[in-house]
């Protein structure tokens, strides 16, 4: 049982937002607050932390494994032993709704509700860079998927990578606003390896990662990542629809169009080789491609036509080279 005064400070160390208190019990135990409470002011060994719960030190252990698996704590080494300290509210909700079936039971309001509140957290994470790039002023660091390739560029990306692996992309996982694939999150070596080692996600080869990757090509989602490798080697693919991926939410709500995440490519429309099929309207995101309310002549038949909107053509995300 927690103590009211233990529970505000926790909710204080933990940066846990209002919205998210109704919730809060089915996200962290009693045992992971005090641990968090713990270790604010020193890293916890298993001896110190067994000592916070009045348990023995090899019993802690187990109960801090658990917490840094569940993104409750992070874990490192010190001297030679093992130490952790705590993450924050918006790293366990991530892992959270990203890989704990509980989320799925969650009422839709509440989901909605811890979605758009880590939206904006990651609009304000965000922002300061993507308003440097804007006002055409240099980054003082990526703000995270800043590009949009094509499939056949992400090949070269994989090649150089030592750890690949999947995972379920945790803005659809939040969103659920659509039905597209899930588990698309490619990540690359220390990103990847941090994960695996919380006993998330599946490690893949090379060839299963260009497989996984045309596939998601084909229904139709986003490439997202950054060109340039990270301190902990490449960035991820992700692979992104505008529905859920905060990438293009954030990207509409900063109005950073052609900017962030940056596209170096227009689609463009065929107008006599269309066979009408509406494949595009499907495929395309942001409406550059839609039915209005004509008709045309296609084989015989009336089929309904597909217009296209060049003003659209160019929006973050509209990037591929439709026939």
């Amino acid at each position: 049982m927690v103590e009211d005064a233990e529970l505000r400070e926790f909710v204080r160390l933990f940066e846990v937002p209002e919205v998210a208190l109704p919730y809060l019990e089915r996200m962290v135990s009693p045992e992971e607050v005090r641990l968090v409470l713990a270790s604010a002011t020193s890293a916890l060994t298993a001896e110190s932390a067994g000592q916070a719960l009045g348990v023995s030190a090899g019993e802690a252990a187990t109960v801090l494994d658990s917490a840094f698996r569940r993104a409750v704590l992070d874990r490192g080494e010190l001297d030679g032993q093992l130490v952790y300290r705590p993450t924050s509210f918006y790293t366990r909700l991530d892992i959270f709704a990203t890989f704990d079936s509980d989320w799925d039971d969650f009422p839709i309001e509440a989901r909605e509700v811890l979605d758009g509140w880590m939206l904006d957290e990651y609009v304000e994470k965000v922002r300061p860079n993507v308003e440097r790039l804007k006002a055409r002023l240099p980054a003082e660091g990526s703000p995270g998927n800043d590009s949009i390739p094509l499939l056949g560029e992400l090949d070269a990306i994989v090649d150089s990578a030592t750890t690949i692996a999947v995972f379920p992309c945790d803005c659809r996982r939040l969103g659920q606003r659509c039905q597209r694939p899930v588990e698309t999150c490619v990540q690359f070596d220390g990103v990847a390896e941090k994960k695996l080692a919380r006993g998330y996600g599946r490690q893949l080869t090379a060839k299963e990662a260009k497989q996984l990757l045309a596939r998601a090509d084909h229904k139709g989602l986003m490439h997202t990542t950054d060109l340039r490798p990270g301190e902990d080697g490449h960035v991820p693919i992700c692979n992104c629809c505008a529905d859920d991926c905060y990438v293009f939410r954030a990207a509409e709500r900063l109005d950073s169009k052609g900017v962030w995440p940056r596209s170096r490519y227009v689609a463009t429309h065929n107008a006599e080789s269309c066979q009408m099929c509406g494949a595009c309207v499907m495929r395309c995101h942001f409406g550059a491609f839609h039915h209005d309310e004509t008709t045309v002549e296609r084989a015989g038949l009336q089929v309904r036509n597909v217009a296209f909107d060049p003003p659209y053509a160019g929006a973050a995300g509209c990037a591929l080279p439709f026939a």
